[in-house]
């Protein structure tokens, strides 16, 4: 992974999932971890994504389709309960909660075992930040200056603001080599964003970095107000097709794999270094195996099979 990101390389392909609920006892925990080391050990995947949640609560005044319960710290179930997984792990960080001794510590620990990380700010401007993201940035050049660390890319926000483009090249120069996506409904949205980081990063004279592409399934109508909820633009469209299936997981999959052959054709025209991020965040199996299925049509479009 880390060779594939020096040579920026296309077709990077990930497989993001969620640590368990800490709520839940040591034992539960474990059987969670041992199926999770069993799927994603088969999957043709450069590295595993383990986020870090946080409540985001404070981004909207709308209720949360469904309860925030705290998981286990991402650092700690990637090298400890996945320990058996050796393939590359990106790790997130929420670095609003940190303090910089603890994120410190975190980043040297990931960066020992030769894997990576993404740092992701407070959820909202309303959240009073423990750590800044521009002071996690300066954690990291002190105590892990070799790790490579990713910035998160958000279409959505570049359709309201039109920055985004430069938000990424300010990331660059503070030491990101990569960007993992918000989950992707739009084409547009996200073709748009592509673009505009595309010509902003010639005019600076900026290497275009790797970019991951996040699909994430819907299984259920309370799924697609979750998604919603979060910012994801969803095409009016494509919720009322949702709305009117008689099989929501099946139709939300055909879009996920349409969505990424668009988007990896307008990529590869433009010599974007593409790649995907396949999230599996349900707990349902018939979602999850829908995610390897998912994964598995993306590993094609890639020429991976």
């Amino acid at each position: 992974m880390r060779a594939k990101l020096r040579e920026r390389s296309a077709g990077i392909l990930t497989y993001g999932i969620t640590p368990p609920k800490r709520s839940y006892p040591a034992e539960k925990r474990a059987e969670v971890a041992a199926r999770q080391t069993a799927r994603i050990s088969r999957l043709p995947i450069d590295a595993l994504v383990v986020y870090d949640l946080q409540d985001e609560s404070a981004r909207t005044d709308e209720v949360r389709p469904f309860p925030y319960l705290e998981c286990v710290d991402p650092t700690e179930y990637a090298h400890s309960a996945l320990a058996e997984l050796t393939l590359p792990k990106v790790v997130y960080r929420c670095v609003a909660p940190l303090a910089a001794d603890r994120l410190a510590g975190d980043l040297r620990r990931i960066d020992a075992a030769g894997d990576l990380s993404v740092l992701v700010g407070p959820a909202s401007r309303t959240q009073a930040p423990g750590l800044k993201l521009a002071d996690a940035y300066a954690v990291r050049r002190d105590a892990a200056p070799d790790l490579p660390i990713g910035g998160v890319l958000i279409a959505e926000r570049h359709q309201r603001t039109l920055a985004e483009d430069e938000r990424a090249i300010a990331k660059l120069a503070a030491g990101c080599s990569f960007f993992i996506s918000q989950s992707v409904y739009s084409v547009a949205a996200t073709k748009d964003l592509l673009s505009d980081l595309w010509y902003r990063c010639q005019a600076c004279e900026v290497p275009f970095p790797p970019v991951l592409v996040t699909l994430s399934l819907c299984g259920s109508l309370r799924t697609l107000d979750f998604m919603r909820w979060l910012g994801v633009a969803v095409p009016r469209w494509f919720a009322n097709d949702l709305r009117h299936s008689h099989d929501i997981l099946g139709a939300s999959l055909k879009v996920c794999v349409e969505l990424f052959a668009d988007l990896h054709d307008f990529a590869a025209t433009r010599g974007i270094p593409l790649g995907c991020n396949v999230e599996s965040v349900s707990l349902q199996k018939i979602e999850i195996d829908a995610s390897v299925e998912l994964l598995d049509a993306v590993a094609a479009i890639l020429g991976r099979r």
